[in-house]
């Protein structure tokens, strides 16, 4: 595949109008590691209540890796049931097998998704040129805006700046959800790429908030749960409104939040279990985390303090 043959008219900052604060909502499961769409429907309902400005189900918060292709789409269907119309509802799509992708991007199209999070085949080991063709090729398939979700926690790989402003030529491919680990990179690809694209990033994290919302580059963050409720939609809200500092005073809050999470928890504990808890903490019933994850709520220690700190910030 040529990469002339696939090249579109990019397509800008205005062509996609999600933006601000997207939660990632965790999948609840029950004790028995059975899926729970109950529990879905109240996690769900409280991020509108908090007013997140859109939602993403199965994403990496979502335990995707822990669910088959048909509790991936019962979760979308959950999902677009329980979801505004007028609140943007994306879902991830990625798998090791591209087939899987294509046909969960085709479910999503077909369910009312308004966009899909991509990553690359996790644990496949792929040149830039096989990259390209990978997302050229799922975007052809899938009738549906596509992001491309760099997270090398579970793929294995960073993509780099150069390569997902490639990337972002391929018609159908909207924007990036970046999870570097890497702050340089982070920076680069917002200040490259956000003026122009959907671009997402942890934009507040102290280190990046500055970028955006000073330089003006990047459209938002898709963050894990809402561990701060309202406020990190507030944070977004302070800064159209140009309320810097007072958005920056969110900024501080999370990244004190965060620390101290860390403090209790661990620094290794695993995000899936460690979002259930904070729900569960903030009087939400998230439900538990698939085997083999183990559930934090039973220790009452544990839970109890994240209690203390969510009352402290919320």
């Amino acid at each position: 595949m040529t990469e002339q043959s696939v090249q579109g008219q990019p397509m800008s900052d205005e062509n996609v109008s999600w933006k601000g604060y997207i939660a990632a909502a965790p999948t609840p499961f029950d004790r028995n590691g059975g899926l729970d769409t109950g529990r879905l429907r109240d996690v769900l309902a409280w991020f509108q209540q908090q007013r997140a400005h859109g939602v993403v189900v199965n994403g990496t918060t979502g335990e995707w890796v822990a669910q088959t292709v048909e509790e991936r789409q019962t979760v979308l269907e959950t999902a677009r049931d329980a979801v505004a119309p007028d609140t943007p509802l994306l879902v991830g799509i990625g798998s090791i097998r591209p087939d899987e992708s294509v046909v969960l991007g085709q479910h999503a199209a077909s369910t009312g998704a308004v966009g899909a999070l991509l990553t690359i085949p996790p644990s496949r080991w792929l040149r830039d040129d096989e990259i390209f063709d990978f997302f050229a090729e799922m975007a052809r398939q899938i009738p549906l805006p596509l992001v491309v979700y760099n997270v090398p926690a579970v793929t294995g790989f960073d993509i780099p700046t150069e390569l997902l402003a490639r990337l972002l030529t391929i018609e159908g491919i909207v924007g990036v959800k970046d999870n570097t680990p890497s702050t340089e990179r982070r920076v680069s690809t917002l200040r490259r790429l956000g003026g122009e694209h959907a671009v997402f990033s942890d934009v507040l994290e102290a280190s990046t908030f500055q970028v955006f919302a000073e330089e003006q580059r990047g459209r938002g963050q898709i963050g894990s749960g809402m561990p701060l409720g309202h406020r990190l939609a507030d944070a977004f809200e302070l800064v159209w409104a140009g309320d810097v500092e007072e958005a920056r005073v969110v900024v501080d809050d999370l990244t004190a939040f965060k620390a101290a999470v860390v403090e209790v928890l661990g620094p290794r504990q695993p995000w899936h279990a460690q979002s259930k808890a904070l729900m569960v903490a903030a009087g939400v019933d998230a439900g538990y985390p698939r085997f083999p994850t183990a559930s934090i709520r039973d220790d009452e220690s544990a839970m109890a303090r994240l209690e203390t700190l969510v009352k402290r910030y919320l």
